[in-house]
């Protein structure tokens, strides 16, 4: 079974520590979804990826109920 998985990562120091990030999760097989944003300062950027699950997982099969 797939499970998507998504990410919302920030460069608190500025893009270019932004982009580092960005770029270790690339090589990990992540994708970027939309555009970078900003709140105070920091750029943000959200990431996502598709992973392949056991069929065994009880998380997936029956999550638990929010509160």
């Amino acid at each position: 079974m797939k499970r998507a998985e998504y990410k919302i990562i920030s460069g608190p120091s500025g893009l270019p520590q932004l982009e580092d990030r960005i770029t270790e999760f690339l090589n990990k097989g992540w994708k970027p979804v939309g555009g970078i944003a900003f709140n105070a300062g920091y750029p943000y950027q959200a990431i996502a990826r598709v992973v392949t699950v056991d069929e065994d997982d009880k998380l997936t099969r029956n999550p638990e109920p929010a509160l």
